[in-house]
C-alpha cells in the first residue's frame, strides 16, 4: 500500500469495489487526490501526504478518545478505546457521563490498574492503547462522555441503542402480514386540489384503502422544494428534508383560508378559478405555477393569521420546538426569494453580498430586517406539519396496522439549506451517485452532497439524528433511501470526454448510524425499511436483518445470476415487497420497452452495442418472467397465458399483465406488500429516470383518474380483491 492509498483509507476512501456483475474496479490516484482535497486534506506532493498521515495519527492519539462510540443493548463487551502517553500511565482519571435528561454518571479510573493492549510511537511520543471497561449500566439514549486527567480533558459522544429497530408485534415470529398502496403525492388528481396532489387528497384515499383491506399508505418524500425552480423538481433534492413542503397543503381546510375575506375574494375571482381548473386538468404537474398561486393565497392567509390571537401561542410554541434549524431554513428561503430574479443566484453558492455564509455580518443583518418574511415561511411549514400529523392520525383512527409510510432521501441537496447552514459536516463540493449498472448504463449522479465521514461524527451526528427524528415524527414506517449509504456512498468523479460516471466508495461508521436508527425508531415506534437495491456490498443485508431494518424486495431484481426469477416463497420475510418502484419501469412500461426507449431518448446508452444488448436482455427477461408466472399459475386464464407468450417481443401488452405482476409479488412471504398506484391504472411512462434532470419529465406525470372516481372504479377494487385473496 503506497502512502497516498494509506492516507485515503484514513478518510474512508476505498481502494476498490465490486460492481453488480462482480467486476473489480480500482480507485485511481487521481480520484484519491480529488476526494482528499475536497475533504480539506492537502496531498499534492509526497511530502504533504506523509505530513497529513502523521498529523492524522497525532491528532488521533492526542484526542485520547474517538469522536463517537455506539453500543447495542445485547453487547456484553462495552469497552472504550483510549490512548494515553506512557509517561502518564500511573494517573487516575475522572469520568463524567451526561445524559439527555440531565442525569450525571461519575467515577474514577486508575490507569495503573489497567493493562495496555499495545504501545505506539507517534511523532516521538510513546502512547498506550487501553480498552477501558468502566461504563455504568446506561439506559438507551445519547450521552456526552468526558474523561479528565491531571492535565487534559477528553470527550466523546455515546450512543446506547436497542439491538433492533422497532418491529410490529408478530414480526419477530414471522406472523405479521399486510398490504397497502404506494403513491406519488404530487401525482394525485382531484376536483379539490390546485393542480398538485395534496394532503386533502391523501386523506380522501384513506377510507378507500381501508375499504379494500389496506394497512399502509406510502407517499413520496415531503421535504421542502424550491418554489423558484422550474426544471429540477425532484422530491429527493429538497431544500431541507426535515421540514414539510407547503406545496402539499390543502389550503381549503385551514381557518385562515375559510375566514379571510381577502382570501375568498382572491380565490373566487373568475380568472383564478379558471387557472385552478386549468392546473387541475394538465397531465403534468406545473410546479412553478402551482407554487406561485399557493404562495399568493398563503400570504393572504398569513396576513389574516397575524390579526388573530387564537393560534399564535401554538405557532410560537411550535417554532420554539424546532429551534435554530427552522430559523435557519426560513432565513434561507427568504434569501432564496430575494435572489430569485436571477436563475444563476437560485443556488446559494453563487449568492452575492456574503449571503453564501450563514455567519456573515451581511446575512445576519438580512435576517434582522426580514423577520416577518421568515415568520411567513415558518407559518407555511407549521400548517404543513399539522396537516401531515392529521393525516397520520387519520390512518391510525381508520385502524390501519401500519398507517403512513414516508421516505427519507439519502442525501442533502448541494444547493439546499441543510448544507448552507452546516457546511462543516458535508463534503459540499462532492457529489454522490451510483456506478454503472444495467438500469443506468452511464452510471448516476444524484445532485447530493455527502456527509464528511469524520466531521459528521465529531458533530455528534446532529444533522443525521434530526433528519431521522423529523421524518419519523409523523411516520409509522420510514424508508431509508439508498440504505447502503449507512455504510458507504459512491462519490462521483467525471473524467473529461468520458460520459460514464467514475469514482470510488467512501465509507462511514455503519454501526453508529444504524444504532441511531434503532434508537430513534423505538422512540417513535416507527418501522425502518432500508432500500437495499443496486450494488449491495457483501454482508450488508445480513447486518440489516441483525438490527431489524427491513429489506426492500422488487420483482425485477429478485433473480439469480442466470436471470431466473425467485419464487414468491423465496422472498425474505423481514421485507417490503413491490413489483416495481418509482425508479423503474411500470409493469406495462417494462413489457413495451418504454423505459429502454426513454433511456435512448435521454442519451443514456454509451454505445449502440450497449443499447442493442439492453433490448435483447429485455426479451430474455420477459421470457423468464412469463415462465415464472406460468410456474406459479398466476394467469387467470389460458387465454391470458397465451397472450403473454405471443407478445414476448414486446410489440404489445398482454391482457391483464399488471394483475399477473401483482399476484406474483403479493404472494410473497414478505411482511409488507405495496401495490404501486401507477400499475393499478396501467401507466406506461416511468415516474423518474435516475441520473437525469432535464432530459425527462421526472416527477411530473399525474395519475389518470380523480380520487373522487376511485370508489366506483371497478379496476381499483379488482386489484385489491386480488391482493386480499393471495396474500399469506
Amino acid at each position: 500500500m503506497n502512502n497516498l492509498e494509506k492516507l485515503a483509507k484514513l478518510y474512508g476512501i476505498s481502494s476498490d469495489y465490486l460492481d453488480v456483475d462482480k467486476n473489480i474496479h480500482y480507485t485511481t490516484n487521481e480520484v484519491r487526490k480529488f476526494f482528499l482535497q475536497n475533504l480539506g486534506v492537502p496531498c499534492q506532493s509526497e511530502e504533504q501526504i506523509l505530513e497529513q498521515i502523521n498529523l492524522f495519527e497525532k491528532q488521533q492519539y492526542e484526542s485520547g478518545l474517538d469522536a463517537a462510540y455506539a453500543f447495542f443493548d445485547n453487547e456484553k463487551d462495552k469497552k472504550i478505546k483510549f490512548y494515553y502517553p506512557v509517561a502518564k500511565a500511573q494517573e487516575t482519571l475522572s469520568y463524567q457521563i451526561n445524559a439527555e435528561d440531565g442525569k450525571v454518571y461519575q467515577g474514577k479510573i486508575n490507569l495503573a490498574q489497567e493493562k495496555a493492549i499495545e504501545t505506539n510511537n507517534v511523532d516521538g511520543q510513546e502512547y498506550y492503547t487501553y480498552m477501558l471497561d468502566f461504563l455504568p449500566d446506561l439506559p438507551m439514549g445519547y450521552f456526552d462522555l468526558t474523561l479528565v486527567s491531571e492535565s487534559n480533558k477528553f470527550s466523546a459522544f455515546l450512543i446506547m441503542a436497542p439491538q433492533k429497530c422497532f418491529l410490529k408485534e408478530g414480526m419477530e415470529e414471522g406472523q405479521f402480514h399486510c398490504y397497502g398502496l404506494a403513491a406519488q403525492l404530487y401525482a394525485l388528481r382531484s376536483k379539490q386540489n390546485m393542480g398538485v396532489g395534496d394532503f386533502g387528497d391523501a386523506e380522501a384515499l384513506i377510507p378507500l384503502l381501508v375499504k379494500n383491506g389496506c394497512d399502509v399508505l406510502g407517499l413520496s418524500p415531503l421535504g421542502i422544494t424550491s418554489p423558484q425552480n422550474r426544471r429540477d423538481v425532484s422530491p429527493y433534492r429538497a431544500l431541507n428534508r426535515c421540514f414539510v413542503n407547503y406545496l402539499y397543503l390543502d389550503l381549503k381546510k385551514e381557518p385562515d383560508y375559510q375566514n379571510s375575506q381577502e382570501v375568498q375574494s382572491f380565490v373566487n375571482n373568475p380568472d383564478v378559478q379558471s387557472e385552478i381548473k386549468r392546473l387541475q386538468q394538465t397531465n403534468m404537474v406545473d410546479y412553478y405555477t402551482v407554487f406561485q398561486l399557493k404562495t399568493k393565497i398563503l400570504r393572504l392567509m398569513y396576513a389574516h393569521f397575524k390579526k388573530q390571537n387564537s393560534r399564535k401561542d401554538a405557532f410560537e410554541a411550535w417554532k420554539k420546538s424546532k429551534g435554530k434549524s427552522l430559523y435557519n431554513t426560513c432565513l434561507f428561503e427568504a434569501l432564496l426569494e430575494a435572489n430569485s430574479d436571477s436563475d444563476y443566484a437560485k443556488d446559494w453558492r453563487f449568492w452575492a453580498n456574503n449571503y453564501d455564509d450563514i455567519h456573515s455580518f451581511e446575512t445576519q443583518k438580512f435576517a434582522q430586517s426580514h423577520q416577518d418574511e421568515m415568520d411567513f415561511y415558518a407559518y407555511c411549514h407549521w400548517l404543513a406539519a399539522m396537516q401531515l400529523d392529521k393525516l397520520a392520525e387519520s390512518c391510525k383512527k381508520a385502524g390501519m396496522k401500519i398507517g403512513l409510510y414516508l421516505d427519507a432521501p439519502i442525501g442533502a441537496s448541494a444547493s439546499g439549506a441543510e448544507i448552507w447552514q452546516e457546511k462543516n459536516v458535508y463534503a459540499e463540493n462532492m457529489g454522490v451517485g451510483a456506478p454503472v449498472d444495467p438500469m443506468c448504463p452511464k452510471g448516476q449522479s444524484w445532485g447530493f452532497a455527502p456527509y464528511h465521514p469524520l466531521e459528521i461524527r465529531k458533530n455528534k451526528y446532529r444533522s443525521f439524528i434530526e433528519l431521522i427524528r423529523e421524518n419519523m415524527a409523523s411516520a409509522q414506517a420510514l424508508r431509508i433511501d439508498h440504505a447502503m449509504g449507512l455504510m458507504r456512498l459512491f462519490w462521483v468523479y467525471y473524467v473529461p470526454n468520458n460520459p460514464v460516471v467514475q469514482g470510488a466508495y467512501v465509507y462511514y461508521n455503519m454501526k453508529e448510524m444504524v444504532a441511531i436508527l434503532c434508537l430513534e425508531s423505538h422512540r417513535s415506534k416507527c418501522l425502518v425499511i432500508g432500500e437495499d437495491l443496486g450494488t449491495v456490498p457483501d454482508g450488508f443485508r445480513e447486518y440489516m436483518a441483525e438490527h431489524g431494518l427491513m429489506s426492500n424486495k422488487v420483482l425485477f431484481l429478485e433473480a439469480d445470476k442466470e436471470g431466473n426469477y425467485f419464487a414468491p416463497d423465496e422472498y425474505g420475510y423481514l421485507a417490503l415487497a413491490q413489483t416495481t418502484t418509482h425508479d423503474q419501469a411500470t409493469a406495462h412500461g417494462f413489457w413495451l420497452n418504454a423505459d429502454l426507449e426513454s433511456f435512448e431518448k435521454c442519451n443514456l446508452f454509451v454505445s449502440a452495442e450497449q443499447k442493442e444488448k439492453a433490448f435483447q436482455n429485455r426479451q430474455k427477461e420477459r421470457t423468464l418472467l412469463t415462465k415464472a408466472f406460468i410456474k406459479e399459475n398466476v394467469f387467470v386464464s389460458d387465454e391470458e397465458k397465451q397472450c403473454a407468450l405471443d407478445s414476448l417481443d414486446g410489440h404489445m401488452v398482454p391482457n391483464n399483465i399488471e394483475k399477473a405482476f401483482t399476484t406474483y409479488v403479493a404472494r410473497s412471504k414478505s411482511a409488507i406488500f405495496l401495490q404501486r398506484f401507477e400499475d393499478v391504472y396501467k401507466q406506461v411512462e416511468m415516474e423518474n429516470i435516475p441520473g437525469t434532470i432535464f432530459e425527462y419529465p421526472n416527477w411530473r406525470i399525474k395519475s389518470p383518474m380523480n380520487i373522487e372516481e376511485i370508489d366506483t372504479d371497478k379496476h381499483f377494487a379488482e386489484i385489491f380483491d386480488l391482493i386480499k385473496k393471495v396474500r399469506p
